[in-house]
C-alpha cells in the first residue's frame, strides 16, 4: 500500500494558495457572470501531479477558501465544477504524460482542457450562476462562450509549461 509523503501535502497547500490568489486577486471580473482567470491551472496541475483525489480536494478547498475570502456563499454547482477541474485531468494523466515535449503535452492537453471546460465552466458553473442570479441559462451560456474559447488554449499552454518545468520530489512513500 502506498501513502503520500509530506511533500504531497505541502504541494497541495501551495496549489490551493495559488488557486485562491489567481481566482480572487489576479482575475479580471466582467459583470456578475464572467471572470477572466487562469485559476484552474493549479487545480489541473494538482490532478496531474498528485492524482484525481488530490486534484478534486485542491479544487474543493480552493473554492471554499475563495468563497470565504470574497464573502460569497458557496454554490454547490460551482464547487462541483472546481472539484471536476482537478479530477478530470487526474483521471487522464497517463494520456497526457505520453507526450515527450512541451508541444506534445500541449497537443494532448488541448482536448482534455476543452472537454473539461465544457463540462465545468460551460456546464456546472453556468448553471450555478444562472440559479444564483436568476438569469436564463441559455443567455448566460452564450455570453460565457467567448470567455471559455479564450481560456482553453491559455489554460492548456500554462499547464503544459508548468507541468514540464517544475521538478517534483517523490510524492509517494512506500509503506
Amino acid at each position: 500500500m502506498k501513502r503520500y509523503s509530506p511533500y504531497a501535502l505541502a504541494y497541495a497547500g501551495v496549489l490551493i494558495a495559488m488557486n485562491v490568489v489567481l481566482s480572487r486577486l489576479v482575475s479580471i471580473p466582467i459583470g456578475h457572470s464572467l471572470r477572466i482567470s487562469v485559476s484552474s491551472v493549479p487545480v489541473m496541475l494538482g490532478g496531474l501531479w498528485l492524482g484525481p483525489v488530490f486534484g478534486g480536494a485542491i479544487g474543493f478547498v480552493g473554492d471554499m477558501l475563495g468563497c470565504a475570502f470574497s464573502g460569497y456563499a458557496p454554490n454547490p454547482l460551482i464547487t462541483c465544477s472546481a472539484v471536476l477541474t482537478g479530477v478530470i485531468p487526474g483521471l487522464l494523466g497517463s494520456f497526457i504524460r505520453k507526450g515527450a515535449s512541451v508541444q506534445g503535452k500541449l497537443l494532448r492537453l488541448l482536448p482534455v482542457v476543452a472537454g473539461m471546460m465544457m463540462i465545468t465552466s460551460q456546464g456546472f458553473t453556468t448553471l450555478g450562476i444562472s440559479v444564483m442570479y436568476r438569469l436564463p441559462f441559455g443567455a448566460t451560456w452564450l455570453t460565457r462562450i467567448p470567455q471559455t474559447l479564450l481560456l482553453i488554449p491559455l489554460n492548456a499552454f500554462l499547464t503544459a509549461v508548468f507541468y514540464d518545468r517544475v521538478r517534483l520530489p517523490n510524492l509517494r512513500e512506500n509503506q
